[in-house]
């Protein structure tokens, strides 16, 4: 995703359709973590229909090494880690205010990232529900977060909740650079925003410090476009009743702005569309998405490019 707009361009007029699956919610079971999940879990299905399905991810444990040989791991001790994980999950719906023991619990065993990306899009999930967790340098470096690892795979929208994430948000700002993704992310990001909440397109235009002629026009004509590209958005959304919808423009860069506008309005949802980017460009420069992930002191829902 690029906040960034390089040349404004028209919007399609075929966007994908909301998918009306289940909310498929990410959980290992510890207690920490699963009351904002299962909040944000119920948020979803009640924005967008469909059963709320929990899913849980227990990594293999790896083979011991015995001199040229690697010793594999009995069946049977992993079948009992993910039997242990359901429990812990159960467990953890069980005592959380926001669980509901009817839920559907599955836990299966393989790479978290690979394995939610790809259980999300065979289940034609509306929205994967994930934590946002501590992180370390090297983490950040070689991309082995698990929530930016998914989301870096996923082709359904990935929502990351951190602990303090609202039941009910008031304030959603919606990164738009008017590609299909990020527009599609406003529209989900509307109907999370309770009734009698906000919602702000924040649009951020390159930082113009050319003294030339040709390009002080260029900056004009761009300027001019914006108003009826925020008109275009504003009319393809469907947010609840009485929630206002904001447009603001700023300059800078795309996702440093869109963070200290964030920070600054004490939004509690970050709303982003995603492109797809190679491993070189994420480990020397980076997506906006990642940036703000990594960042953001509030929710982000991120939305895959088709």
């Amino acid at each position: 995703m690029s906040v960034l707009a390089r040349d404004p361009v028209m919007l399609s007029e075929h966007l994908p359709p909301d998918v009306d699956g289940p909310v498929l919610v990410a959980c290992d079971g510890a207690p920490v973590s699963s009351e904002a999940l299962f909040n944000a879990g119920r948020l979803a299905t009640r924005a967008f229909g469909g059963p709320l399905q929990v899913l849980g991810v227990c990594k293999p444990t790896p083979g011991v090494a015995a001199g040229m040989d690697v010793l594999p791991v009995p069946a049977e001790l992993d079948e009992a880690r993910r039997l242990s994980m359901v429990e812990d999950v159960r467990r953890a719906i069980s005592i959380s205010a926001a669980g509901d023991p009817t839920w559907t619990v599955d836990v299966q065993l393989g790479s978290p990232s690979r394995l939610l990306a790809t259980e999300a899009r065979r289940r034609h999930a509306t929205v994967l529900v994930m934590g946002i967790g501590r992180h370390n340098p090297l983490d950040r470096l070689f991309g082995t977060e698990t929530t930016l690892a998914t989301l870096r795979e996923s082709r359904v929208p990935v929502l990351a909740v951190g602990p303090s994430f609202p039941t009910n948000p008031m304030h959603a700002v919606v990164g738009l650079d008017f590609s299909v993704a990020s527009v599609q992310s406003a529209r989900l990001a509307a109907r999370l925003v309770a009734p009698n909440g906000r919602l702000t397109l924040v649009h951020v235009r390159p930082r113009f410090e050319h003294p030339s002629a040709d390009w002080q026009a260029w900056d004009a004509d761009y300027g001019r476009t914006l108003p009826p590209l925020f008109d275009q958005v504003r009319a393809q959304l469907d947010p609840p009743d009485g929630v206002i919808v904001e447009t603001v423009t700023v300059r800078g860069d795309p996702a440093s702005s869109l963070l200290s506008f964030a920070q600054q309005a004490q939004c509690d949802l970050i709303a982003v569309g995603t492109q797809r980017h190679s491993f070189l460009e994420r480990l020397v420069v980076g997506s906006v998405a990642t940036r703000v992930l990594r960042t953001a002191r509030c929710g982000v829902l991120a939305v895959p490019s088709a």
